[in-house]
């Protein structure tokens, strides 16, 4: 695949467990990944795990370094076997799920005029109120 990030197998063993990479290895061979999707640095993914909704992954790159999150209880060492299987994604030649490559949202949203994102940020929210918290925390000058 080109324009992924360069991880090998040893970059992702270091940051967990054997376990957690034998059965992130079964889910990836499994076809639990919903879809995957890269935009500059991130890897964003859809997995599905023990419970109904699929688990949401996020990795960031840093060179041929990573950070990763996953919405997962998994809280036992390392990173969990959804970040595992998203990882192996990238770096399997015969990975059967398709990285789609986007631009990152920084860039999408730098094209919009106000009127836009004023639109975008108002139709977010009513897909999940809870966005409004975050909207009140950055304009009293919470967040930045």
């Amino acid at each position: 695949m080109t324009n992924l990030p360069h991880i090998t197998e040893d970059d992702i063993r270091a940051k967990v467990t054997d376990r957690s990479y034998d059965r992130g290895a079964d889910y990836f061979r499994e076809g639990t990944i919903e879809s995957a999707t890269l935009r500059g640095n991130q890897l964003s993914a859809a997995v599905q795990g023990s419970e109904w909704d699929p688990y949401q992954v996020g990795i960031t790159f840093i060179g041929n370094d990573f950070t990763a999150s996953c919405t997962c209880p998994y809280d036992w060492g390392g990173y969990c076997k959804h970040v595992v299987a998203t990882l192996l994604v990238i770096i399997e030649d015969d990975s059967p799920v398709p990285v789609a490559v986007k631009p990152p949202v920084a860039d999408l949203i730098s094209e919009m005029d106000a009127a836009s994102l004023r639109a975008l940020v108002c139709q977010l929210i009513d897909a999940d109120p809870r966005l409004a918290d975050i909207v009140d925390a950055f304009s009293a000058g919470g967040l930045t």
